[in-house]
């Protein structure tokens, strides 16, 4: 009798820790295709100066792109890695500094996509890598 009770007790845990394992990592941010875009062209003509962001639409969401120096750019994705349906836009008053989830209001700073506050804290956003030849912003 006590090994069947044994062998409940442990099957019990093994469905436990299997149910706990599986269910869904709000961290695993959804992604997509990255981009080439030409600074020059008018529709990125804020990323020719230090500061400057844009959103691309590529990506899950979108892809948000700050210029971080003369020839470093960051590139995030949009989507909120809490509600991963949700477009993260730029707070108000924060010159694209700071990202806001509409639904969750988790804010993110855009420099390295750290979570500030709100339901995201422990999930970074996805950060794409980015190469610049002085023309072209390449983002994958």
């Amino acid at each position: 009798m006590e090994i069947i009770s044994m062998k409940n007790s442990v099957l019990f845990f093994m469905l436990f820790f299997l149910f706990a394992c599986s269910k869904d990592n709000t961290c695993d941010t959804p992604f997509g295709d990255g981009a080439q875009i030409d600074i020059n062209m008018p529709d990125f003509a804020a990323l020719q100066t230090v500061g400057g962001t844009v959103t691309v639409n590529r990506g899950y969401k979108g892809i948000f792109v700050r210029r971080v120096s003369y020839g470093e750019f960051v590139a995030f994705e949009c989507a909120c890695p809490h509600c991963h349906d949700e477009r993260l836009l730029p707070l108000e008053g924060w010159a694209g500094a700071v990202l806001e989830c509409p639904s969750c209001h988790s804010l993110f700073e855009t420099e390295y996509g750290n979570p500030l506050e709100g339901a995201a804290t422990s999930c970074p956003l996805y950060q794409y890598y980015t190469q610049f030849d002085g023309y072209i912003l390449s983002i994958y």
